[in-house]
């Protein structure tokens, strides 16, 4: 051998050794015997390799030589690919042939293998096969394996025992699934060739479904019983199973487990429950070998199964008799087909409604349909059963848009009677099946028109039921019928009003469902199309998609323009006070012509649509100008209230000007008689009214900022729930959402017990973030002073997920937005948190910035609390000052006090009194004073609320301190005090009340008694 030939057959050797993967030397061994003698250095790295598997058991190669350039070999192995020998191509040229390729080396290897393979088979079998001990293969699934398996085991290996082995000493048992085993299989070729085969004796057996007697006496004989006891039973059996002997066992098996077959003590026998029976659902195993048996069906059968399909998951059978004169009927109808489909287990029926025992083999059915022909199914049904509910549907015009669901009838009366499906679900049920077949199918532009008609019609039946979702799906299908983006204007008569209802009908959807985006598309189309006189239920949606997004200042900007087309002319510049004076004015000239009476009579007078959409305009614009405290609402309200009275009609949507100016009235001249005067009105208007989204808001202006100057608080909480009820009864969402949060904010205010408040807080806020995240912003303000008079740190704004981390976060929010009232309502909670913390200083620094905001000279019950907490400590701050601002501030607080009690004592007499001793403190006339704080107390426990006369006993407390000689009944009211707070719930504010006055810290029980309070609450 010469220098050449041993250099390269040692630079061979030292690749193979370095480089070759574990499998490459597997299969290096088996094709060279002497591979393992020749290298044993290589053959050791097997087991090496094998120790150092990754976790999911792909084998890494070892390399000993660390300078060794193999990054590509690695890569290739981890990606997964095949581990065949591999070499640098730098040490091996391209040129030399002492080495295959590799598709040849597969080939080698393999027949190498498969030879090897064959004769120690043979030789092995040869050598223990005997008449006494023959041998037995079995092999299970053969449809499964594939070709290279096959023609070892069927055509090489069972050729040669043919020949080499006594063939009656070897049996081969296989077994395969016949429907699975076509003419392309490879297993149909080998069966043949060993079905010609002279050296083999092929014996094959069919094994077929049991029948109902079959297996009627297979459960007779396992459960002991005559086979007429157990009839029903396996009848159920086979029905679920189609007869299948595996999955018939499987199924009886699992009835036992769940003891729906159990032995019955009583009787002494099996028995079953065969309510629970019933309500076994047809397995997923099950469906799959229906589905591979239904190919041998008729195909009058068959038919009926794609019609049944094309209806989904179940349809009523009253649908398929209409059908019977249909095109798409047999000869021989529905009822012989659906028998048997029921008796092979393919459906069931029960009630009048036929349902696939497996969603699988209605969705096998349902994709075996040729597209083309899926469509013109769908077509034939749907056009079919449209006419059916009404010849009037069939015209190509478009008058559906007018047409009310009532008026469309099935035209069949003898089939009318005979059905029992509802007219509705006929019309919805045709148009699903339009629906499916498409505009793509549809070429004739009339019949696009009629369908989109048919769209439009259900559409609207589903939105007048509040099903917004699914009402938008038919807008936007009548829409894909029309034309996405197009128009329609002289096609056909009237098709501007189609096109108008379906885009009406899809932004009033989408704003239902929160689709804000899309609302302002479908809104925006129609602007470009129509004139604002025929727009106005658009503008409406816009509106109200823009008021659940915070837009509060475009809603105004586009309101004030908007409704100037209807001669209703507002300065589109800020109004000045006497503008706004001067309108009032205007507005209580024109009501004093009309009694109450005549006004509320004026609601039967029905007004045109236009002037209902007007007045719903005005809602949306007052209710951002609201949020906003724009001086537009003022100038609104009384221009809404001339034009109605003018126009001499009410509807719901008039009742919210009449409450809102009612509401002006008390605010601009504090005329409280006419203030109540107007929400007397209104509450007369709704008792004829429709419950509606304009009834719900009327509501709670009325009953939330106007009749608290009047009556008991805590009826006014009832009030507001009622009306939150009542909009969430109706559907009205979003504006259910603002009584909710006054009544809750009221309770706290009226003295509920915190623990339970806290604990509605929460349930309240989830469903405000659902519904109306605007009144959540305002809830958690409330919640978290609640949270900290109670001593407790929840962080309630976690409930915006990190949007809003606490109420910093919330201001910085309301300024960008220009929210005003949420500014204030903030700083309003501040104040007042302070106030009972005893932080005087940082009270009145949160009152200077809450009067700051256009809204604080809104009356509301913020205002209330606002001047009886600062006039509190006015007293207290003069007492320590002596300054003469802070007793003005305390008497102007009196002042008007002294005007509400009149209004309703039960809301304003403890408090007056509580004024007036702080007051006589502050002269001081101490005889006197302590009268008034005794009167203040029992008038505040006459009332319910424990949280004013706790505040009661500490102002009493704090005073006695500072006279002589009255210390203990100081201190006797403070623990009195501390008492009222934890009766409340206000655990936090008791702690504060004992570090600032050195009470004794005894109150743990208390403490331990709210909480199981809490947790039971």
């Amino acid at each position: 051998v010469d220098d050449a030939v041993s250099q390269y057959v040692r630079r061979t050797t030292s690749l193979i050794e370095t480089h070759l993967s574990a499998p490459g030397i597997v299969f290096l061994s088996n094709l060279i015997p002497s591979f393992r003698s020749l290298f044993p250095n290589v053959f050791q790295r097997v087991v090496v390799d094998n120790e150092d598997s990754d976790g999911d058991g792909e084998q890494r190669v070892s390399v000993e030589d660390e300078d060794s350039d193999f990054d590509d070999v690695q890569k290739e192995t981890s990606q997964g690919s095949e581990r065949h020998a591999s070499f640098n191509s730098d040490d091996i040229g391209a040129n030399n042939n002492d080495f295959v390729d590799d598709d040849s080396c597969d080939c080698l290897v393999s027949d190498t293998i498969k030879n090897r393979l064959h004769y120690l088979f043979q030789e092995l079998t040869q050598a223990i096969s005997s008449p006494d001990a023959p041998i037995m293969l079995f092999l299970d699934d053969l449809q499964w394996a594939d070709s290279l398996t096959l023609n070892l085991v069927l055509r090489d290996l069972l050729g040669a025992l043919g020949e080499r082995i006594n063939s009656h000493n070897f049996l081969l048992a296989g077994l395969y699934r016949d429907d699975w085993v076509l003419s392309e299989h490879p297993l149909y070729s080998q069966l043949e060739r060993i079905r010609e085969s002279r050296n083999v004796n092929v014996t094959e057996i069919l094994l077929s479904t049991f029948s109902k007697t079959d297996l009627s006496e297979m459960v007779a004989a396992e459960l002991r019983l005559p086979t007429r006891v157990v009839s029903d039973l396996s009848d159920f059996v086979h029905k679920k199973t189609s007869g299948n002997i595996l999955f018939a066992v499987e199924l009886l098996n699992s009835m036992v487990r769940d003891s729906i077959i159990y032995f019955n003590l009583k009787s002494r026998r099996y028995d079953w429950h065969w309510d629970i029976a019933l309500s076994v659902k047809t397995g997923e195993n099950v469906a799959g070998f229906i589905v591979t048996t239904l190919s041998s069906l008729p195909q009058e059968t068959l038919q009926v199964l794609r019609i049944l399909s094309c209806f989904g998951f179940h349809v009523e059978l009253s649908v398929l008799d209409l059908l019977e004169s249909s095109s798409v009927a047999s000869n021989c109808g529905f009822r012989a087909p659906l028998l048997h489909l029921v008796d092979i287990g393919v459906i069931e029926m029960a009630g009048g409604l036929i349902t696939f025992s497996h969603d699988l083999i209605q969705k096998c059915i349902y994709d075996g349909i040729e597209l083309a022909a899926r469509h013109n199914l769908h077509y034939d049904i749907g056009t079919f059963l449209g006419f059916k509910a009404s010849p009037a549907l069939a015209a190509p015009h478009v008058e559906a848009v007018q047409i009310d669901m009532s008026q469309v009838y099935i035209s069949d009366s003898k089939q009318s009677a005979e059905s029992n499906v509802s007219t509705k679900s006929l019309l919805s049920i045709a148009v699903d099946h339009i629906n499916h077949a498409g505009p793509e199918f549809i070429t004739q532009q009339q019949q696009r028109v009629t369908f989109a008609a048919w769209n439009f019609l259900v559409g609207k039946e589903l939105s007048s039921r509040s099903r917004f979702g699914c009402a938008l799906h038919y807008y936007e299908e009548g829409i894909r019928f029309l034309g996405i983006g197009k128009w329609i204007n002289d096609i056909i008569t009237d098709g501007r009003q189609l096109c108008l209802g379906l885009y009406e009908g899809a932004a009033a959807a989408c704003c239902a469902i929160g689709k804000d985006a899309m609302t302002a598309y479908y809104a925006n189309f129609i602007f470009q199309n129509v004139s604002p006189e025929n727009s106005l239920p658009a503008w409406i949606s816009l509106f109200s998609s823009l008021e659940s997004s915070g837009k509060h200042m475009e809603i105004v900007e586009k309101g004030i323009k908007l409704i100037c087309h209807f001669n209703i002319n507002i300065s589109r510049d800020p109004p000045n006070p006497a503008a706004i004076m001067e309108s009032m004015a205007a507005a209580v000239a024109s009501a004093s012509h009309f009694k109450i009476d005549q006004i509320v009579e004026m609601y039967q007078n029905r007004s045109e649509r236009k002037m209902q959409n007007i007045f719903k305009i005005y809602n949306a614009i007052s209710v951002a100008a609201y949020s906003l405290s724009s001086p537009y609402l003022p100038l609104l309200t009384f221009d809404f209230v001339r034009y109605s009275l003018k126009n001499k009609f009410c509807t719901t949507e008039t009742a919210v000007a009449f409450a809102s100016f009612g509401l002006f009235n008390i605010y601009l001249i504090q005329d409280y008689a006419a203030g109540k005067y107007w929400a007397n009105i209104v509450l007369d208007m709704l008792k004829k009214a429709r419950a509606r989204s304009a009834y719900v808001r009327a509501k709670w202006i009325v009953h939330g900022h106007i009749m608290i100057w009047f009556i008991p608080l805590k009826t006014t909480v009832k009030n507001l729930f009622r009306t939150y009820q009542l909009g969430m009864k109706i559907g009205d969402f979003n504006n259910s959402m603002y009584p909710l949060v006054l009544s809750s904010s009221y309770a706290l205010f009226e003295g509920e017990n915190l623990a339970l408040l806290s604990q509605s807080f929460n349930g309240n806020l989830k469903m405000m973030m659902k519904y109306n995240i605007a009144c959540a912003k305002f809830a958690v303000i409330d919640k978290d002073m609640i949270d900290t008079l109670r001593g407790e740190d929840t962080n309630p704004f976690s409930i915006f997920e990190g949007l809003y981390a606490n109420d910093e976060d919330l201001i910085n929010h309301a300024q960008e937005e220009n929210n005003m009232n949420l500014l204030e309502y903030i700083y309003l909670r501040r104040f007042i948190l302070s106030f009972w913390k005893g932080d005087y200083e940082n009270a009145e620094t949160c009152a200077k910035v809450a009067l700051s905001f256009p809204s604080a000279k809104w009356p509301k019950l913020l205002s209330m609390y606002f001047s009886f907490f600062r006039g509190l400590i006015a007293f207290q701050r003069y007492r320590e000052t002596q300054s003469e601002e802070q007793l003005r501030n305390g008497i102007e607080s009196i002042c008007k006090f002294e005007v509400w009690v009149n209004l309703s004592p039960a809301n304003f007499e403890n408090k007056l009194t509580l004024l007036n001793a702080e007051q006589q403190a502050s002269l001081p006339n101490i005889k006197q004073a302590k009268v008034l704080y005794k009167a203040s107390i029992e008038s505040a426990r006459d009332n319910g609320r424990v949280h004013e006369q706790g505040l009661a006993y500490e102002m009493m407390g704090k005073f006695l301190l500072s006279v002589s000689n009255e210390s203990t009944q100081a201190m006797e009211c403070l623990e009195k005090a501390r008492t009222c707070y934890n009766q409340w719930g206000a655990l936090g504010k008791a702690e504060i009340l004992c570090r600032q006055y050195g009470l004794a810290a005894d109150d743990s029980k208390l403490r331990d008694d709210s909480l199981k309070r809490d947790r039971s609450s």
